[in-house]
């Protein structure tokens, strides 16, 4: 769980020289971390499988996040954070209030990937508009080495390191990022991470019930 919690904000890379636009993207990021709440849904692929991720976030301090993941079959894990305490509910066993030391440094790392701007310098060049499953969107994209993430794993490619592409995806209307989507540069076709943001206005994240 606390692996998978860390797999958050990803990935990009580029030929030609454009437009430093990296205020851009980090202008919507701020922009959906001062929304009321919002969710991520996260899909990351590797050599050793799938991993389907939903966090739903009430900033500073509230998350609820449902993990699955295994080859044979679903294997689900759920997590609240509220403030300092943290529950989790493993294969439906029914919750149960997580360590303290653990439940700090799931805040910790909450803290450190979502609710902070992370430590990236990291460039986004502009692609403008682009259409996108039917939609236009404001695009961006940066390139970073494999193993690099913004706070968060690597994303191992498979075979030698090769550059991986991140390509974000912005709401025009609402100027909050909507997809953010990672590949190798191998591999254009291939998604390594594929994160999806929508808000939630009047979302509550409250302890379950023991």
């Amino acid at each position: 769980m606390r692996t998978a919690f860390a797999l958050c904000l990803l990935l990009l890379g580029v030929t030609t020289v454009r437009a430093d636009c990296t205020s851009e993207v980090n202008d919507a990021f701020t922009k959906l971390r001062k929304s009321a709440a919002f969710r991520m849904e996260t899909k990351i692929t590797n050599p050793q499988g799938t991993l389907t991720m939903s966090n739903d976030y009430v900033l500073p301090d509230r998350m609820h996040q449902t993990v699955s993941m295994g080859s044979e079959g679903p294997q689900q894990m759920e997590m609240i954070l509220v403030g300092g305490k943290a529950w989790s509910n493993q294969g439906n066993a029914g919750w149960a209030e997580v360590p303290e030391k653990f439940a700090t440094t799931i805040a910790k790392q909450m803290k450190d990937t979502v609710v902070e701007p992370p430590k990236d310098e990291s460039q986004f060049e502009c692609l403008g508009d682009v259409t996108f499953e039917g939609k236009t969107y404001a695009a961006y994209r940066a390139k970073r080495s494999a193993g690099k993430a913004d706070g968060a794993p690597a994303i191992p490619a498979a075979g030698a390191a090769v550059d991986n592409v991140q390509t974000v995806y912005i709401d025009k209307a609402l100027g909050v990022p909507v997809r953010n989507i990672v590949t190798s540069q191998a591999e254009p076709d291939k998604r390594l991470f594929d994160g999806t943001f929508s808000l939630r206005d009047g979302l509550k994240i409250e302890p379950p019930k023991l």
